[in-house]
């Protein structure tokens, strides 16, 4: 899409709330301004003073989140409760903003936060108070952005186990589809059902398919419904400082691309006793 009017063409084709939220937030088609420049993940330094609970978690529930935490990195370790920020960005069509993510790991899972450079409140996620925007409880266009960023997400697979998701492995060694390419990729997949209750609070897709590479254990792409439209977001990753991170996430519905994000920063400190690794 090279124009505005070819982004306002694809929202009244695309039944999906995700392209109009960011418009209607944070006047992502108008004419754009110099953006606020969102720092780097410098502020992690010196969040190590936070000491840890005695009682570990049980990241040993699911097999299959186990060998994902085990092959991105330490920063899913038991002992540990790591804080990582991502800045990236965010486009739509032919217009793109800066985004932050902090993702802050808790013992039910994580609490994150979302920060879009051009205005609008910030966004927080955890699996107690669900979506709220700027401490508020948050709309559905705010929900349809935020579930995108958190849950369309390889630490919420490895996380989800401890709120009481439940897992499941629907499918071993599945080849791309007949009219795809022959690349040889196999997958096994892996259904993650959703197990907050209150309408209010839970996902608006309530489960989530995974393709796992075989070979890389890594994620290739997550499936989940999306307003009664399959969505597909399709990963590429990338290695920073021994940690593996989503270099690009790409979310698609019947052949449209409807969003991107490029990763363009990674940080994460662990607190382990007290002291910042």
């Amino acid at each position: 899409m090279k124009h505005k009017n070819s982004v306002t063409a694809a929202l009244v084709i695309l039944p999906l709330g995700l392209i109009v939220f960011v418009g209607a937030r944070s006047g992502f088609f108008k004419k754009r301004q110099p953006a606020p420049q969102i720092s780097a993940p410098t502020f992690l330094q010196g969040q190590g003073s936070k000491k840890l609970k005695s009682q570990e978690r049980n990241l040993s529930i699911q097999r299959e989140a186990v060998r994902l935490a085990r092959t991105v990195g330490k920063r899913f370790d038991s002992d540990k409760r790591s804080t990582s920020v991502l800045v990236g960005t965010l486009k739509i069509g032919s217009e793109q903003r800066q985004v932050q993510t902090k993702r802050e790991q808790k013992d039910d899972g994580e609490k994150v936060e979302i920060k879009l450079s051009g205005g609008g409140g910030a966004l927080t996620w955890d699996a107690s108070e669900g979506v709220l925007s700027a401490g508020s409880r948050a709309g559905n266009l705010d929900r349809d952005l935020t579930e995108r960023l958190v849950l369309d997400s390889p630490d919420q697979f490895v996380l989800a186990q401890l709120r009481g998701a439940s897992y499941a492995t629907v499918a071993t060694n599945v080849r791309q589809s007949a009219d795809g390419p022959a690349n040889g990729q196999l997958w096994n997949v892996v259904r993650v059902n959703d197990p907050q209750t209150d309408e209010a609070k839970r996902a608006l897709s309530s489960w989530r398919l995974y393709y796992i590479n075989v070979l890389s254990g890594l994620i290739d792409r997550i499936v989940s419904d999306f307003h009664g439209q399959q969505l597909t977001a399709e990963f590429t990753w990338t290695e920073v400082n021994g940690e593996k991170v989503p270099a690009k996430i790409r979310w698609t519905s019947q052949g449209q691309l409807l969003m991107e994000y490029q990763l363009q920063n990674f940080g994460y400190v662990s607190n382990e006793g007290g002291k910042q690794r």
